[in-house]
């Protein structure tokens, strides 16, 4: 996974020009947030989630309650959701949180490939899960349009959006979001 992560970087370089503070919210496994820590160790980095999973523990973390994100309006220049939406009961809520604490937001979210129906999405996002070791216990694919809705009711733009290559063989696209 690493080796993935550290393909995509120059992909994002451009992106982290003149950020100082990065936010990851919903860190997960926390691994892609500790490669790119290493790759740009000048940003400083605070990691963020519901539960305690993480497999790389070297930037600071704290638990929340998944609502309220325990820091000040405008902390940090950025707050990155990397798949991370698609697992949150009330994503609406979550991405206007990460809206309120950064003065930006890079978002990194899949959607199914045309006629890749529900439940083979769901089976696949668990067997990926459980590679990690997770329990996948929720899981609410978007489609664009109705992540673009999203985007729409939180009173979000985006910036910019790019497909980022992927390497797996779960039939889905994965996008990089710059919102503003």
């Amino acid at each position: 996974m690493e080796n993935i992560i550290i393909e995509l970087i120059e992909l994002f370089r451009p992106h982290l020009k003149g950020i100082d503070s990065v936010l990851d919210v919903g860190t997960g496994t926390s691994i892609p947030i500790h490669v790119f820590a290493k790759t740009f160790p000048e940003i400083n980095y605070y990691t963020v989630d519901i539960i305690d999973i993480r497999k790389r523990r070297e930037l600071p973390f704290m638990i929340y309650d998944g609502i309220t994100l325990p820091f000040d309006n405008q902390k940090f220049d950025v707050s990155i959701l990397n798949e991370t939406l698609h697992h949150c009961e009330d994503p609406e809520s979550v991405l206007i949180e990460a809206a309120r604490v950064a003065k930006s937001i890079y978002l990194i979210e899949h959607f199914p490939n045309p006629n890749t129906n529900t439940k083979e999405l769901v089976n696949t996002e668990v067997s990926a899960l459980r590679n990690f070791d997770i329990d996948c216990e929720y899981y609410n694919p978007f489609t664009e349009q109705s992540l673009y809705l999203l985007f729409k009711n939180a009173g979000l733009k985006v910036y910019e959006k790019i497909e980022i290559p992927y390497y797996g063989k779960r039939k889905i696209r994965k996008y990089f979001f710059k919102l503003v």
